[in-house]
């Protein structure tokens, strides 16, 4: 049974932990082209934390909003910071760190579940752009029983949808043998044969594919788990009921980049600014481009569903990732996105 990220630990100990880890977390350097000319005194100073460093295409809003000026548009002066997992952003939310943080949707539930003094109040995209590739030797996803996989540690996403890849097979996860590792091993093990099966975000699956013979796909997460909540922006309570018009606008900025993004007519300047912020070649940016446009992955309005945040709920609750499962409301806020779609248009 999986353990809890936030369980054991302390929740006071950890945001602790966390708002100190913050002084040594670099922020992105991304200009301002485009920005509009609202003066710089009177725009709102706020932090975003990015849980990936680099950025993947899923995680560009961020980047572009700001690179673009929709941030600026909405005046807000913004810095990024690069937090080293999505349960640091949630803890650095907490702890005030930052103003705003991007994290999965199961850290959002699992901050929930603990009485975290957070909400979500965004979902950034809601299905997974997830493939788990299997190496030379496996055929099939059956073919994994009694053989080393690859994971990020008991309770994480990658687990999650590791585990999701095996069931859909009809394999047990206590039938393979988990390797913990840092996503950026992966690749390595899977082409030494250290590891035979991971889950990767689509421009990572395009070099695994291109790079290690044999390599192929073996499950598409999105069809697998279609219900699954993928992606959150969370802030912390007082803040957000003391400056709601800077969360709208934040929301509001996001979403128009989201808007931007899914539009295939700037796709020429997205595959250039998403190359420039995740240092991935031209070729798999566009191929998880592509990929994330086909799923509708980037969220262009309020829309959330409830099935989809009780669907994880239960997911995580199967797995002991969480005691209890929280409720709706107590995981998601709609409110502020509700007034930021007005200001999008």
């Amino acid at each position: 049974m999986q353990r809890s990220r936030f369980a054991g630990r302390g929740f006071r100990g950890l945001i602790a932990a966390a708002g100190a880890a913050l002084v040594a977390l670099p922020l992105a350097a991304v200009g301002t082209a485009g920005a509009s000319a609202h003066p710089r005194a009177a725009a709102a100073s706020i932090i975003i934390g990015e849980p990936l460093s680099p950025p993947l295409v899923p995680q560009q809003a961020v980047f572009i909003a700001k690179e673009l000026g929709f941030f600026a548009k909405e005046h807000l002066n913004v810095q990024i910071a690069y937090m080293p997992n999505g349960l640091e952003s949630e803890l650095g939310t907490t702890a005030k760190s930052i103003t705003l943080g991007m994290a999965a949707g199961s850290d959002s539930i699992e901050a929930a579940a603990q009485g975290a003094p957070i909400h979500a109040v965004w979902v950034d995209y809601q299905k997974l752009d997830l493939v788990c590739i299997g190496g030379p030797k496996i055929k099939s996803i059956k073919d994994l029983v009694g053989q080393a996989v690859g994971s990020t540690g008991a309770g994480g996403f990658s687990q999650t949808t590791m585990n999701a890849c095996l069931t859909a097979g009809g394999v047990k996860p206590s039938q393979v043998k988990e390797i913990t590792m840092t996503r950026a091993e992966f690749v390595p093990a899977l082409a030494t044969g250290r590891i035979q099966a991971a889950v990767f975000h689509a421009d990572d699956a395009y070099a695994v594919l291109h790079s290690i013979k044999g390599a192929h796909i073996i499950d598409t997460e999105y069809k697998t788990l279609p219900l699954y909540w993928y992606g959150s922006l969370n802030v912390r309570d007082a803040y957000a009921k003391a400056n709601p018009t800077v969360v709208e606008h934040a929301i509001a900025a996001l979403m128009m980049a989201d808007r931007w993004m899914m539009n295939p007519k700037n796709n020429a300047r997205f595959v250039a600014l998403a190359v420039k912020n995740s240092g991935e070649s031209k070729a798999a940016v566009q191929s998880a481009i592509t990929f994330d446009r086909s799923i509708q992955l980037w969220n262009t309005s309020c829309a959330v569903s409830p099935a989809s945040v009780a669907f994880t709920s239960h997911l995580l609750l199967t797995q002991g990732s969480i005691t209890k499962a929280p409720t709706f409301a107590q995981v998601y806020n709609g409110s502020y996105c509700a007034a930021a779609a007005k200001m999008a248009g």
